[in-house]
């Protein structure tokens, strides 16, 4: 006989004794929080948004050339994906999978001949979703290195040299310490993925400056567009 592990526990919160319902999700400064944390609700979200920016692109290119696509592309539909892509970044692939192909279809708008989409994103020099999750990582980590974030992240990630006592070969290639994780929740939370994205960044790029950062990290995503 299997046995569930998983016991479901009932019970309340009040607030000056009124009881507050549960919810499964909620809209917190415009990105929908659900009790799972899949970010599926934010995701339907973003792909219903986008289609209507989507349909607009596909109108616009009868009537106008590329830089103006480009533009409104960047406007009304990247503004729109960015947004907090730190936070839903995190789900996993298939959820993810609707707004890939989404942003693939608005970025064949640009043009009319059938080259594939790899080479589009390489062309004008867009990052697909993986990609712009993985800037945002690297820009939130440097912020994290070189104290530009609030003080309750002051101790966020552990500097691995404060774990291992001892030098070892990974304490000289890692910075930050990479806990261990069971779940793969657990693999998906930034406490994982920073510290993993933060040591495959060229030592070069964290000493450049905040303003120049993300440019130069954004040339070495595309590269790997094409050759990694």
């Amino acid at each position: 006989m299997l046995m569930n592990n998983h016991k479901n526990i009932n019970f309340s919160v009040s607030i000056n004794h009124h009881p507050i319902s549960k919810q499964s999700s909620l809209k917190y400064l415009g990105v929908i929080l659900d009790d799972k944390l899949n970010w599926k609700p934010q995701i339907e979200k973003l792909v219903t948004q986008l289609s209507k920016s989507c349909g607009m692109l596909f109108k616009l290119k009868h009537y106008t050339n590329i830089s103006v696509l480009k533009s409104v592309y960047f406007a009304l539909f990247h503004s729109y994906l960015t947004y907090s892509i730190l936070n839903w970044g995190r789900a996993n692939k298939t959820t993810l999978l609707p707004l890939i192909r989404l942003q693939n279809k608005a970025v064949r708008t640009l043009e009319y001949n059938k080259t594939k989409t790899t080479v589009l994103y390489f062309k004008h020099k867009f990052l697909e979703i993986p990609d712009l999750f993985q800037l945002s990582v690297a820009k939130f980590m440097y912020s994290f290195y070189n104290g530009g974030l609030p003080n309750h992240f002051d101790n966020y990630f552990a500097d691995i040299a404060s774990v291992h006592k001892y030098q070892t070969r990974l304490a000289s290639l890692q910075k930050y310490y990479l806990p261990r994780m069971k779940t793969s929740l657990g693999h998906l939370s930034l406490k994982y993925i920073g510290p993993k994205i933060w040591s495959n960044i060229p030592e070069k790029l964290k000493s450049s400056s905040p303003y120049s950062f993300g440019k130069k990290y954004k040339k070495v995503l595309l590269s790997c567009q094409t050759s990694c």
